[in-house]
C-alpha cells in the first residue's frame, strides 16, 4: 500500500536531502574507488577540451597589437592594402586630420611602426625551418615613447638604464643611443634568459644579412599592462628602417584616440574621419578587427582540434551514462522500497539527476585544474604549427582564462546532467513490482531493441543527408562545414547505438572457436543477450576507435597527396631562403646583389625566384606568389586541377593581365577557370584572368601566382624571397650547398632531399597533437570497459562464488573476464573500423574540402588500422583479465 505523497515543498526539499546523503553519498563511500574514476576519467575528458581551448586561445592573443605593450592598446591602425605605406601618408594625414578634425581629434596619437622579423643565426646544423623560434623587430619613434612614457607613468623612462651607463662618460645618453644605429631594447625576459645588459651584442639574421644589434636598455612596462613577449625587440624607426632596406616605408600607423572619444559615438565619429583622412591610401582597421583576421586565418585549424577534443569528453559522457544505468540495476530493490514507501517517481528522477550533476561539478573542477597544467604543454604543439602556417607565434605558456575554465565546468556539468536523465527516467518510472523481480530491470529489458535499431539507423541516415550540406560561410572568405560535423556526430552516435546489438553475432562467431571450453562457453553466455551496459561499453569504444581510425585516414591521405605534391614541386637541386623565415609571416627577403652573385655561379644551369607578397583581398589576407611561370611548366611543377587552355600564361610577354590561382584561393572566394579578379599593388589595382587552378597544400588562404618580373615592377621591388637552382650534370649538392652557406652566412641553403624532409617534418608535425588526443580517448574508452566489467561481476558474486566451489581458480575466473571483455572490445573495435572508413570519407571530401578548400587522394592505412584492431581487443583482454581478478576475491554477500 502506498503512503500519501508529501506535496509541500519543505517536504520535498527533505525528501532530496535525506535520498542525497543515504541514496547516493553512502554508495560513494562505500565504493570510493569506483566513484573517484568515474570522476577521474570525466575530469579527463574536461581537461583535454580545457586544454586545447586555452592552447588556442593563447595562439590567438600572441598576435597582438605590440603598440598595446609599447604604450596602450591601439584603437585604430592603417596600413596599406598591399605593400608598404610611404611615410609620407604621415605627414598628409596628419594635415588631414588637422583641416578637417574638431576637438574630437584633439590628443590623438599616431605611431609610425615598421616591424620586421627575424631569427638568431643557425649554428651547425642544428633545428629545421622554425625550430629555432623569432624575434619581431619593432620600430618605433623613440623620443615619442620617451614622452609618452613620461605621460603614462611607466615603470622607467627609456634612456634611463642607457644613462646610467653613460654618466661615467659626462651623460648625452639620447644623443649616444640615436647615434648608434644598431641599439635595441629588449624584454626583461629575453635578458634574464640571455643573461643580457646594457652593452651587450644580440645577433640576429635580418633580411639576408646577419647584424650584431646593442643592448640599450630593458623596454619599460607599467603594472597595469601585460609584460613584453621575450620575442620582442625595439629600435629607434629610422635605424630600423635603413637595416631592412625600407627607407621612407612604413608597415603600419598605429592611432591612439583621446580618452574622450575611445567608445561610443565620439569613436566612431572619429574612425569616419579617419578614414576620410586616409582616403586609398591605406585601409583602416580598429584593434577588435586586427584581432579578428588572426581568429579567422586560424578558425580551421582552431576548430578542428576543438572538436577532436570532445573525443574523450563524448567518451566520458558513455562512461557517465552506463555507471547511472548500472547502478539503477544494482539500486534496484532500494528503489522499490523508496517507491513502495510513498516517495514519488519525480523524487527518485531528481535523486539520479543531483548523482549526474554532483560527478559533473567533481570532474569538472578538477578537469579545470588538469586543463590548465595540461595546456602548458599543448600550447607548444598548438604554437608551432600556427608559427609555420599562419604567423609567428612564440607562445610558451597559457593562462587559465575565467570565461574558457567556466564553460568547461559547465559543460561538463550539463553533459554529464544529460546523460543521467535516460537511467534516471527509466528508474523512475518502472514499477515496485518490476524492480523487485531480480532476473529484470531496466538495464536487461529487450523490449526496445527494434526501437534502437530505428533510432541507430535513423541517425545514420541523417548523417548521411548532413553531409551534402553547404558550409556556412563567414566574411573573408573563410567556411565551417557545420553539416559535415554534425554528420559526424550523428553518425557516430548511431553507430554506437547499433554496436551493442552486434555483440550478439560477435559472440556467436566467437563460439564457432571455443565449443569444447566451459569458460568461455560461459563468457559467451553473458553476451548472447547483452546488458545495456554491454552495449554502451561497446559504444564508447566504437567512438573511440572510428575518431581515430577517421583521423588515420585523413592523415593518411593527406601524407599520400603531400608526397605527390612535392614531388611535382621540388623538381630543382638547391633551395635558397633567408635563414630568418622562422615563421609563415617572416616575408625576409634576398637583396638583388645577392640573388643575382648566385645564380650566375657556374655550377648553375639554371634557376627560377620568387617574390611573396601579402595583399588585402575580399575582406581577408592572401598570397600572391610571382615566380617565372615557364620555369613551373618546363620543370613540370605544377599539379593541375585545371590546366590552362592556352599557353599565352607562360609567356612573359604576353601573361602581364594572366595568373593562375591555388585551390584554396579559388574555392575559398568561389571563382573558377576565366574569372576575373583585381588585385591591390601600390601601383593601383591590377586586373587579372585566372587561366588555370593548382593544388598546394602548403597554404589554406589562398594563393595567386603571376609572372615575378610584373609582380616586382608593381612592387617595386628587385629583391625575391626564395630560388631554386638547378645544377650542371656532376655537380654534387652538398658540396654546392656548402659552399652558398659559407659565402651567405645569413641564407638559409637547403638541398632537394633535405627540404622534402623539411615538409614531410612539418606536416606531422602539424598533426602530433591529434595523435595525443586520439590516444586519450581510447585510453578513457577502455577504462570505461574495465568499470562496466567490475560493476557487472559485482552483480554476479553469487556466480563467482558458486564457480570458486566448483573449484575453479581465481585465474580461471580471470580468464572467463578476459574473453568476455576480449568480446566486448573486438565488437566495438570491428564496428569503430567500418565506422571510421565512412567518417574518413567524410574527413576528407566534406570537411576537410569545405574548411580548407583542398582535394586529397584517398589513402587507407591497412597498418596503423589493423594495429588499432589488434592493440584495443587485446588491451581490452587485459583490462579484464586484472578486473576479473579483482571480482575473483569478492566476498560472496551482496549485502553490505
Amino acid at each position: 500500500m502506498n503512503l500519501k505523497p508529501v506535496e509541500d515543498r519543505g517536504g520535498t526539499a527533505r525528501v532530496s536531502g535525506v535520498l542525497l546523503r543515504q541514496f547516493t553519498l553512502r554508495h560513494w563511500r562505500g565504493q570510493p574507488l569506483r566513484a573517484l574514476l568515474l570522476v577521474l576519467l570525466l575530469s579527463l575528458g574536461v581537461a583535454v577540451f580545457l586544454s586545447i581551448r586555452l592552447a588556442n586561445r593563447a595562439a590567438v592573443a600572441s598576435f597582438t597589437n605590440f603598440a598595446s605593450v609599447l604604450s596602450t592598446q591601439a584603437d585604430a591602425t592603417i596600413g596599406a592594402p598591399a605593400g608598404l605605406l610611404p611615410d609620407s601618408v604621415l605627414e598628409t594625414l596628419r594635415q588631414n586630420m588637422a583641416v578637417k578634425g574638431t576637438d574630437i581629434s584633439a590628443g590623438m596619437e599616431l605611431i609610425p611602426i615598421v616591424e620586421v622579423v627575424c631569427a638568431p643565426p643557425r649554428s651547425g646544423e642544428d633545428g629545421g625551418i622554425g625550430a629555432r623560434g623569432s624575434f619581431t623587430l619593432i620600430g618605433v619613434d623613440l623620443v615619442a615613447l620617451q614622452n609618452f612614457a613620461a605621460d603614462q607613468k611607466m615603470e622607467r623612462r627609456w634612456f634611463e638604464e642607457a644613462s646610467q651607463a653613460d654618466e661615467q662618460n659626462g651623460g648625452g645618453a639620447l644623443g649616444r643611443l640615436l647615434g648608434r644605429r644598431n641599439a635595441v631594447y629588449c624584454s626583461g625576459k629575453l635578458a634574464a634568459k640571455e643573461g643580457l645588459r646594457v652593452g651587450s651584442l644580440l645577433v640576429l639574421v635580418v633580411n639576408d644579412q646577419p647584424v650584431s644589434l646593442e643592448i640599450a636598455g630593458i623596454i619599460p612596462g607599467r603594472s597595469d599592462q601585460p609584460e613584453s613577449p621575450a620575442g620582442l625587440l625595439v629600435m629607434d624607426l629610422p635605424a630600423l628602417q635603413e637595416l631592412s632596406g625600407k627607407v621612407g616605408l612604413l608597415d603600419r600607423i598605429e592611432c591612439l584616440f583621446p580618452k574622450g572619444a575611445r567608445q561610443g559615438a565620439s569613436r566612431d565619429a572619429l574612425l569616419t574621419r579617419l578614414r576620410a583622412a586616409v582616403g586609398e591610401a591605406g585601409s583602416v582597421r580598429t584593434g577588435e578587427s586586427r584581432l579578428a583576421a588572426a581568429e579567422l586565418m586560424t578558425r580551421g585549424f582552431r576548430l578542428n582540434l576543438t572538436i577532436l577534443s570532445l573525443l574523450a569528453l563524448l567518451v566520458g559522457l558513455y562512461l557517465i551514462f552506463q555507471a547511472l544505468d548500472a547502478a539503477v540495476v544494482r539500486r534496484r530493490s532500494e528503489i522499490a522500497v523508496l517507491r513502495a514507501l510513498g516517495v514519488r517517481g519525480s523524487e527518485v528522477r531528481r535523486a539520479w539527476l543531483w548523482e549526474a550533476a554532483l560527478l559533473g561539478v567533481a570532474g569538472g573542477a578538477v578537469g579545470v585544474l588538469g586543463g590548465w597544467a595540461l595546456a602548458q604543454g599543448t600550447v607548444r604543439a598548438v604554437s608551432q604549427t600556427v608559427n609555420s602556417l599562419y604567423y609567428a607565434n612564440n607562445t610558451e605558456a597559457a593562462g587559465l582564462h575565467p570565461g574558457e575554465a567556466a564553460g568547461a565546468f559547465l559543460l561538463a556539468v550539463g553533459c554529464s546532467v544529460l546523460a543521467g536523465w535516460f537511467p534516471a527516467k527509466r528508474a523512475a518510472a518502472t514499477p515496485p513490482a518490476q524492480l523487485w523481480a531480480q532476473g529484470a530491470g531496466p538495464g536487461g529489458a529487450e523490449a526496445d531493441s527494434a526501437l534502437r535499431t530505428w533510432v541507430g539507423c535513423g541517425l545514420l541516415f541523417g548523417a548521411v543527408g548532413l553531409a551534402f550540406c553547404s558550409p556556412l560561410t563567414f566574411s573573408g572568405g573563410s567556411r565551417f562545414a557545420l553539416g559535415g560535423y554534425l554528420s559526424a556526430f550523428f553518425g557516430v552516435i548511431g553507430a554506437g547505438i547499433l554496436a551493442g546489438d552486434s555483440l550478439r553475432l560477435v559472440a556467436w562467431l566467437a563460439a564457432r572457436f571455443s565449443r569444447h571450453s566451459a569458460p568461455r562457453q560461459l563468457a559467451q553466455s553473458h553476451l548472447r543477450v547483452p546488458t545495456s551496459r554491454h552495449r554502451w561499453a561497446a559504444a564508447g569504444l566504437l567512438c573511440a576507435v572510428s575518431m581515430t581510425g577517421g583521423m588515420s585516414v585523413l592523415v593518411g591521405s593527406f601524407e599520400r597527396s603531400v608526397s605527390e605534391w612535392i614531388a611535382h614541386l621540388l623538381q630543382a637541386d638547391v633551395y635558397l631562403t633567408s635563414d630568418s623565415n622562422q615563421a609563415a609571416t617572416a616575408y625576409n627577403r634576398i637583396s638583388s646583389s645577392s640573388w643575382r652573385k648566385i645564380t650566375s655561379d657556374p655550377a648553375v644551369s639554371d634557376w627560377d625566384a620568387m617574390l611573396l607578397v601579402p595583399v588585402e583581398f575580399g575582406g581577408g589576407s592572401i598570397r600572391v606568389a610571382g615566380t617565372s611561370l615557364d620555369f613551373y611548366q618546363r620543370r613540370r611543377q605544377f599539379s593541375w586541377l585545371k590546366e590552362p587552355l592556352s599557353a599565352e600564361v607562360f609567356d612573359r610577354k604576353q601573361n602581364e593581365g594572366r595568373c593562375v590561382v591555388s585551390e584554396s584561393f579559388a574555392e575559398r572566394f568561389r571563382v573558377g577557370r576565366g574569372a576575373r579578379i583585381r588585385l591591390p599593388t601600390p601601383k593601383g589595382e591590377r586586373a587579372l584572368e585566372i587561366e588555370g587552378i593548382y593544388t598546394d597544400y602548403g597554404d589554406d588562404q589562398g594563393i595567386v601566382m603571376v609572372e615575378r618580373g610584373h609582380l616586382q615592377e608593381w612592387f617595386g621591388t628587385s629583391a625575391v624571397s626564395s630560388l631554386s637552382l638547378v645544377l650542371k650534370a656532376g655537380e654534387d649538392p652538398e658540396a654546392v650547398r656548402a659552399q652558398m652557406r659559407a659565402s651567405h652566412p645569413g641564407l638559409a641553403v637547403f638541398t632537394n632531399v633535405h627540404l622534402r624532409g623539411e615538409v614531410m617534418r612539418i606536416f606531422r608535425q602539424t598533426f602530433a597533437i591529434t595523435y595525443a588526443l586520439e590516444a586519450i580517448g581510447v585510453a578513457v574508452a577502455l577504462a570505461g570497459l574495465g568499470i562496466t566489467l567490475a560493476s557487472i561481476l559485482a552483480e554476479r558474486r553469487a556466480e563467482l562464488t558458486t564457480l570458486r566451489a566448483l573449484g575453479m581458480s581465481r585465474t580461471g575466473i580471470a580468464g572467463v573476464a578476459a574473453w568476455e571483455g576480449a568480446i566486448l572490445a573486438l565488437g566495438g573495435t570491428a564496428g569503430g573500423l567500418i565506422s571510421s572508413l565512412g567518417l574518413g570519407a567524410l574527413l576528407i571530401f566534406v570537411i576537410n574540402k569545405q574548411t580548407f578548400g583542398w582535394t586529397l587522394q584517398p589513402a587507407i592505412p591497412l597498418r596503423a588500422l589493423l594495429l588499432l584492431g589488434v592493440v584495443v581487443p587485446v588491451s581490452g583482454a587485459a583490462v579484464a583479465w586484472v578486473v576479473g581478478r579483482y571480482g575473483a576475491e569478492l566476498p560472496s554477500d551482496v549485502t553490505k
